[in-house]
């Protein structure tokens, strides 16, 4: 396996969530990430999300992790933007893709994710699955996702020129038509792990999204951000199940400094 293997460059799109985006970092160095001997952080910051906190405090979380950031700071919170830059800065041959509310509950192997990729030259991803794998070997998955995975970088270069920061980055991939599909329909994606193993990642941000009473945008929109809706009142029980979600992964893993 090329030498260049041990230089991971990882892609986050961030928001203001500073406790998300720690513990996000923190179980992916734990379970992953420490197994390679130089890595750079390319982060998107979005100004969405806690309004108590900004782009500073993120990078200052970041900083722990990494001593070799990238990172972009936009005036205007867009998903579609922030991935697009994201994959524009991307170096190394693979690389990770993240968000910044994920959390890796168990280790990978780094030999056997990228030893995926020397198996199959038409590989794009290795995504984690955050369910239960299906029943076939390898893995398959239907089509394009942006859940946690290692991609490989020459099928975002192959990607980018059909980029469209209007659409749905993960929905525009999922439906190849016309040159798009000419061009990256021979490529194949696949989910870590055995047939019928349980999930690696689960999504930390829905709780917090339930208690900060954001949504999610329409997808034909055009405004790929997230909408804050109108909060009559304080929501306890989505506060307490927020709060007792994140501790809990952070007493069963201790995983954060």
């Amino acid at each position: 396996m090329d030498a260049n293997i041990d230089n991971l460059d990882i892609v986050i799109t961030a928001t203001l969530r500073p406790e998300l985006i720690d513990l996000t970092l923190a179980s992916f160095f734990k379970n992953l990430l420490k197994q390679f001997n130089a890595v750079r952080l390319i982060i998107n910051i979005d100004p969405v999300g806690d309004h108590r906190c900004n782009a500073h405090d993120i990078l200052s979380i970041s900083r722990r992790y990494a001593g070799n950031i990238v990172h972009r700071c936009p005036e205007e919170p867009s998903f579609s933007s922030a991935v697009k830059w994201c994959w524009e800065q991307v170096e190394t041959q693979f690389f990770l893709h993240l968000e910044d509310d994920w959390l890796l509950k168990k280790p990978v192997s780094k030999e056997a994710v990228l030893g995926l990729f020397d198996q199959d030259c038409d590989i794009a991803t290795v995504r984690f699955n955050r369910s239960t794998n299906s029943d076939e070997e390898p893995v398959s998955s239907p089509c394009f996702s942006l859940n946690p995975s290692i991609m490989r970088k020459e099928f975002i270069d192959e990607a980018l020129p059909f980029f469209r920061c209007d659409l749905d980055p993960e929905k525009q991939f999922c439906i190849l038509e016309g040159e798009k599909e000419e061009i990256l329909s021979h490529w194949k994606f696949v989910c870590y792990g055995s047939a019928n193993e349980s999930s690696y990642v689960i999504d930390t941000g829905r709780r917090w999204r339930k208690f900060m009473n954001f949504g999610k945008w329409q997808h034909d929109s055009g405004d790929i951000s997230w909408q804050r809706r109108q909060m009559t009142h304080f929501r306890f029980a989505h506060y307490l199940r927020y709060k007792a979600s994140i501790w809990y992964w952070i007493c069963r893993h201790h995983v954060l400094h």
